[in-house]
């Protein structure tokens, strides 16, 4: 590259410089002064250039570098002078060919031609990227003579690009690869085992009663453990094999190059075996096993092949049974399709208006006077009919409905108690899911605003579990309920885990004790001394205690000569619809015309007696038979009139063997 004088351009000596600039003159004294001195202009542009630059010749041998350059490098000017520049590159990168492509300059090392983006390695062996880029300095005759390198350094950018990118296949609570990231690496992995003829085999994971301890610890104790879940899983599993966070409580592991399924299950064991060590969460001790349904296959769809293990999981838990391992054997059993369908349905019933609420009465034991109800929900299936709370709860748990439940449940049972007589309390249970949500304060006052209900006529039921870990926002909101008026009552007491830390965490007004308690109490000593320790406990606290699941009256007189106050049961009611404020008008609109219609009836009876009377004409005798023939209507001496018979008093039949009437 040559650059001489002549080929400055002058500006005229009658033009006049722009606004703000220097004058041509000066302009042209500082062209002429870096012209008649190269090196300061090489100084200027190259050797005291921010951009890390570099002279290198037609095979890539470094001959001048710049400061900048030594900086980005990590080296010192000796190191790098006369040396290729292949000294900068990342030696995990592949080498580059010597054939150039169409286009590039055959005459220069493979490593000036890669423009772009690239990455390098520093001194100290750090990683960093640069946008490099080149241009060749010709001789006069047009023969390259060097190249100038420049490397812009992009690391802050491209560590950008690449934390988005890992944002998205990442699940930031774990750190495991996500349902997104699953994908991919699931169809790489099945076109690689079919190469190789080995299997994918999948491992889908599905904690047992993690919600109970999210419900109950709170969210953060639930995020901590679920973050030491994928740690063992992460460390348990071969190099190849790839941990993924499907969401929730979910897990799956996939394990790729597998033989059989006898490997595939010794894996699930494994893993098993790695939950069953205690975790630690703030000073408690949990136990926690997984659910876990397998399946193996190489020539299968990826979609097809995550269905397959989430069904194999489904049957794991489907009857509750805890740290179970299923394989997958075909396609979706028939139990399995019903109950997507009963998911999906469920989605639609709230909005179709198919959930009922029945009630169950609650009553005193020295009278058996009626005190309250308890409200108990059923779905009113379009075509499976009426079905109680235990065929829909998991399918609701499933699709995250159960605090859109339980917001109807309370509203609904506040709006059919403010239409009870006063003195009736209704009691609707609470599940620490729905108690620990934010706005469930105000939900429980909307409730009792919309409805009129006194809040001192609501009881709201929870669990002592419930009450023994509740986090600090179900504290909060239970004080604020119970600042309102609402009452506390603490159900399937003696069940949990610790009956007196339960009652001192929260203000409880009422303790049911268990059904499981009191159904042996006539029989078995052991369960008699239960409940008599019960009923004691909750009488020195000064508690009401209600009694659950009484049967038969053996039972309630065993309980009201121990001191129970309260009882319920199907002994003296099952739970059964009540009408509502709506439906006790609508029933007196329809009574009264009825009543109307009924007199009408009465009065014209009455005529058609007062005239048989007085024409005293014979009427039906004893045994019934007509005493008049009507075969020819067209000789009586009177329009016919409806069939009589006189019942003597006496007559009535005996009906003490009847069922007993509603």
């Amino acid at each position: 590259m040559t650059l001489s004088a002549p080929h400055v351009p002058r500006p005229r000596a009658d033009q006049p410089g722009e606004r703000g600039s220097a004058p041509a003159g000066t302009r042209l004294r500082a062209i002429d002064t870096l012209l008649a001195d190269r090196g300061q202009m090489f100084r200027a542009l190259f050797l005291s250039s921010p951009v890390p630059k570099a002279l290198v010749d037609l095979d890539g041998h470094l001959l001048v570098v710049n400061d900048a350059l030594c900086a980005l490098a990590g080296r010192g000017m000796d190191d790098m002078v006369g040396r290729h520049v292949d000294l900068l590159a990342h030696p995990d990168d592949a080498p580059l060919p010597d054939a150039p492509a169409p286009g590039e300059d055959a005459a220069l090392d493979p490593w000036l031609r890669q423009d772009g983006e690239r990455r390098l390695r520093r001194a100290d062996g750090t990683e960093l990227w640069v946008q490099q880029s080149h241009d060749v300095v010709h001789r006069s005759t047009g023969e390259p003579q060097f190249a100038v390198l420049s490397l812009v350094d992009v690391t802050d950018r491209r560590r950008a690009e690449e934390d988005l990118v890992r944002r998205a296949f990442t699940d930031p609570l774990t750190g495991l690869p996500n349902r997104r990231a699953l994908t991919d690496r699931l169809a790489h992995a099945l076109a690689l085992s079919r190469r190789r003829g080995l299997q994918v085999g999948l491992v889908h994971l599905d904690l047992d009663r993690f919600q109970a301890v999210n419900d109950t610890l709170g969210t953060e104790a639930g995020d901590q453990l679920l973050s030491q879940v994928a740690d063992r899983l992460r460390w348990s599993t071969r190099v190849e094999d790839t941990a993924v966070r499907l969401g929730a409580d979910e897990f799956l592991i996939l394990a790729e190059d597998v033989e059989d399924l006898d490997g595939l299950r010794a894996l699930a064991d494994r893993l098993l075996a790695v939950l069953d060590d205690p975790f630690h969460l703030g000073g408690r001790e949990i136990v926690l096993s997984a659910s876990v349904g397998l399946t193996l296959g190489s020539d299968v769809a990826p979609d097809d092949l995550l269905k397959q293990a989430h069904s194999a999981m489904t049957r794991a838990k489907r009857d509750g049974s805890q740290g179970r391992i299923e394989v997958h054997d075909g396609g979706l059993t028939e139990d399995e399709v019903d109950l997507l369908q009963l998911e999906t349905d469920l989605r639609r019933a709230l909005e179709e208006d198919e959930l009922r609420l029945f009630y169950q009465p609650i009553v005193s034991l020295s009278d058996e006077t009626l005190l309250g109800y308890e409200a108990l929900i059923r779905w009113q299936h379009p075509t499976r009919g009426l079905l109680p709370p235990g065929a829909f709860l998991d399918a609701a748990e499933n699709n995250r409905l159960t605090s859109k439940l339980g917001a109807w449940v309370l509203r609904r049972a506040c709006t059919d108690a403010a239409g009870w007589p006063a003195g009736l309390r209704v009691h609707v249970n609470v599940s620490a899911r729905h108690l620990a949500e934010e706005g469930f304060t105000r939900l429980v006052a909307d409730a009792l605003d919309e409805s009129g209900l006194p809040p001192e006529r609501l009881e709201l039921e929870i669990t002592e579990s419930t009450a023994l870990f509740a986090a600090e926002a179900t504290l909060q909101a239970v004080q604020e309920v119970t600042e309102r008026g609402v009452t506390l009552a603490l159900d399937d007491f003696g069940t949990g885990y610790s009956a007196i830390t339960a009652l001192h965490r929260l203000p409880i007004h009422t303790v049911k004790i268990d059904r499981s308690f009191v159904a042996g109490v006539v029989r078995e000593p052991s369960s008699a001394a239960l409940v008599q320790g019960l009923l004691q406990l909750g009488q020195g606290m000064g508690l009401q205690v209600i009694a659950e699941g009484i049967e038969d009256l053996d039972q309630a007189e065993w309980l009201r000569r121990h001191g129970c106050a309260m009882a319920q049961g199907y002994a003296f009611g099952r739970p059964a619809p009540l009408p509502s404020r709506a439906d006790t008008t609508s029933a007196e609109v329809i009574v009264g015309k009825a009543a109307e219609e009924a007199a009408a009836v009465l009065e014209a009876v009455t005529g058609e007696l007062e005239a048989v009377v007085a024409e005293d004409l014979p009427v039906a005798g004893g045994d019934g038979i007509d005493l008049i023939a009507l075969e020819d209507d067209d000789d009586l001496p009177f329009p016919p009139r409806p069939f009589l018979k006189v019942v003597d008093d006496t007559d009535e039949p005996d009906r003490s063997g009847d069922e007993p009437r509603a």
